[in-house]
């Protein structure tokens, strides 16, 4: 288990499935996090019984909030040794947005991601409507690298999805991890 200041980010375990379904009956959830489309409860626990432990490929923790309730998922992906690089992801159930769970998991994971697997690289894409991610991550230290025009199609319209990177290098532990 890794802690933040207000979460503690764990191993998933199956019976967290039903309680991410919930989280996916929320439309806009489901499209922040990429699945325009739902997902089903057994698709869910098969995902979770596919992710089994964490390993350094794939990091996918469940994110607790003070009182012990999952409210999301972060994840490292496609992590690659030789490259010293991995891309994040994040997920939070929309009760939880607004009140500092997704900087303190960003910033944890970060940390374990820098100081533990000893990336060099963690990178991630948002949507270019997506404010309230954006503000996070630039908060937590990940820099705007790029943009792939009119990449989503989302409420009518065409949006840029923005490439976000932070360097191990550019992380100082004791200062940004603590704002």
């Amino acid at each position: 288990m890794l802690r933040g200041d207000r979460v503690t980010l764990r191993p998933l375990e199956p019976d967290d499935a039903p309680v991410m379904w919930r989280w996916y009956q929320d439309h806009e959830f489901s499209v922040l996090d990429g699945n325009r489309y739902g997902t089903s409860l057994p698709a869910l626990e098969a995902f979770v019984r596919s992710l089994g432990s964490p390993a350094f490929g794939d990091v996918s923790l469940g994110i607790e909030e003070e009182r012990g309730m999952l409210i999301g998922i972060v994840r490292l992906k496609r992590g690659a040794p030789e490259d010293r690089h991995a891309d994040f992801g994040i997920a939070i159930e929309r009760e939880s947005w607004d009140h500092g769970y997704g900087a303190d998991a960003t910033r944890t994971i970060l940390r374990f991601a820098f100081d533990e697997m000893n990336l060099h690289r963690v990178s991630l894409t948002v949507r270019d409507d997506n404010a309230r991610a954006r503000r996070c991550y630039e908060k937590c230290g990940f820099r705007e690298e790029g943009r792939v025009r009119e990449r989503a199609f989302h409420d009518g319209r065409w949006h840029d999805v923005i490439v976000m990177g932070i360097l191990q290098h550019e992380v100082n532990v004791t200062d940004e991890y603590a704002a």
